[in-house]
């Protein structure tokens, strides 16, 4: 579910702000700090955000004021309403949860670069489908499955894309609360911590100061 910069290889998937600069196109960077609302639903939705630093959650609120997370996105993700229409709005909203800086660029500016420049057209379009990406994996972890298992499996899925080697674990790399983890499997907040205190008594994962770290064992019991 959470995008992962691949920005340590040569050539970068992902668009970076030196590719904006490389083409003459004005951005406007901004930063937000932990738990600031970047957009909300109905915001005008005539830009597209591209993650520089910082980590961002995209949810939707239903039902009785519950919310569900749809993606967690970190250095090198793009949200906003993907189309490149004008006239569109937000119909999610977009929480930093970490001190974030992002470059916001117009969608007509974007539409001229994409008809000249092909490999810019490629990074854009990489970035899209990695969003899209992070709702099938969210959809698929809330099919038919109990809490464990979606549990089990939103954390792998973490790992992959947010985990950095840590002696024999993974640590995933963002704080997160047991009530950040219901939100993403659409579960409650006292199933989720009972599920986290079982699979820390079965020694596959551990946390420290709100970071998870997992163990391989962890995939024996998703």
């Amino acid at each position: 579910m959470l995008g992962q910069y691949a920005g340590a290889t040569a050539t970068p998937r992902y668009l970076r702000l030196e590719d904006f600069e490389r083409e003459g196109v004005r951005v406007a960077e901004r930063s937000f700090g932990g738990r600031d609302i970047i957009f909300s639903p109905g915001d005008p939705g005539g830009q597209l955000y591209f993650l520089l630093s910082g980590t961002v959650r995209l949810y939707k609120i239903y039902g009785a004021y519950k919310e569900a997370t749809l993606a967690l996105l970190k250095d090198g993700g793009v949200f906003g309403e993907l189309g490149l229409q004008e006239g569109s709005r937000q119909s999610l909203f977009a929480e930093a949860l970490t001190s974030v800086r992002v470059a916001v660029v117009r969608k007509p500016t974007l539409t001229e670069v994409i008809k000249r420049r092909p490999e810019f057209a490629m990074k854009l379009l990489f970035s899209f489908s990695d969003r899209l990406e992070q709702s099938d994996e969210v959809i698929d972890c809330l099919l038919d499955r109990g809490v464990s298992t979606r549990l089990g499996t939103l954390l792998m899925n973490l790992g992959d894309r947010f985990g950095e080697a840590n002696g024999s674990g993974t640590i995933i790399d963002v704080r997160l609360t047991h009530q950040d983890l219901a939100n993403m499997i659409s579960s409650t907040r006292e199933a989720v911590s009972k599920e986290m205190s079982e699979l820390q008594r079965n020694g596959v994962i551990e946390t420290r100061d709100r970071r998870i770290i997992l163990y391989p064992q962890l995939a024996k019991v998703s």
